[in-house]
């Protein structure tokens, strides 16, 4: 209340008091009673790795999807083939069930007919064919589509270089 009026009366105590009230705000001082402590340092930077390349990693150690995908397959025969889709594939699910696991959106069997709800949100359903402008909507399942249950990707522990390393080389030392 004092400050009020002296501002009132005095033009130049108004002169000093104007750029605290226009400019910005002063910073805190501590209490004099308060012993003064110097700033925390804020803790560096964690190094980030992006979710897929957890994923592909996982993929790659405990699938070899990657060694598998790259591996040119134009020399090999069918069998061949086919007896390493049968470990990628089994070793690639059991990632995807631990870190996902994954459900059908539409449980009923593909083929069958269906009916989509009047409000379907379009993320979980895309409407092919003769769609018509309103719903309601019944067609042909063409694919039940899938939906994560959780995701449970582990945190990346590691440092900036191997942030994108996916699988490390390896070397037999004999």
């Amino acid at each position: 209340m004092r400050t009020f009026f002296r501002v009132l009366s005095d033009a130049a105590f108004a002169g000093r008091i104007t750029p605290l009230l226009t400019g910005p705000a002063p910073e805190a001082v501590p209490p004099a009673a308060a012993p003064t402590q110097p700033a925390a340092k804020p803790a560096p930077p964690k190094a980030g790795r992006s979710e897929a390349l957890s994923l592909l990693a996982m993929l790659q150690r405990e699938a070899r999807l990657v060694d598998f995908l790259e591996e040119p397959i134009a020399g090999y025969s069918d069998e061949q083939i086919g007896a390493a889709v049968r470990d990628v594939h089994r070793d690639s699910a059991a990632v995807l069930e631990r870190v996902f696991g994954l459900k059908a959106i539409v449980s009923a069997e593909e083929g069958s007919q269906v009916d989509v709800p009047d409000d379907f949100d379009a993320s979980r359903y895309r409407l092919t064919g003769n769609v018509k402008d309103h719903p309601p909507y019944r067609g042909q399942l063409a694919h039940h589509g899938w939906e994560a249950t959780r995701t449970s990707l582990p945190e990346w522990t590691g440092g900036a270089d191997g942030a994108k390393v996916v699988a490390p080389a390896v070397v037999d030392i004999s």
